[in-house]
């Protein structure tokens, strides 16, 4: 099995959840209402600067109707 890279698949992570977010035109402030979180937590998800659960993992891939592959693939 490949090593896995945890702080580059947090920032690639993070870089396709704010490429979605800003594809459906929303603000940070807008995505975490959505999602019941704070924009803290989106900007920091988005820097790639904290660690996310599966289960919030899973509540972005729905949301964008994404996979969790897709959201932490390189484009």
């Amino acid at each position: 099995m490949d090593n896995i890279n945890e702080e580059h698949t947090l920032k690639i992570f993070g870089l396709n959840v704010k490429y979605e977010r800003e594809k459906l035109r929303l603000k940070q402030e807008e995505l975490a209402e959505i999602l019941e979180c704070s924009t803290v937590y989106i900007s920091n998800i988005e820097n790639g600067k904290h660690k996310i659960s599966l289960i919030n993992a899973l509540k972005f891939s729905k949301y964008f109707n994404k996979t969790i592959e897709y959201l932490i693939a390189e484009k």
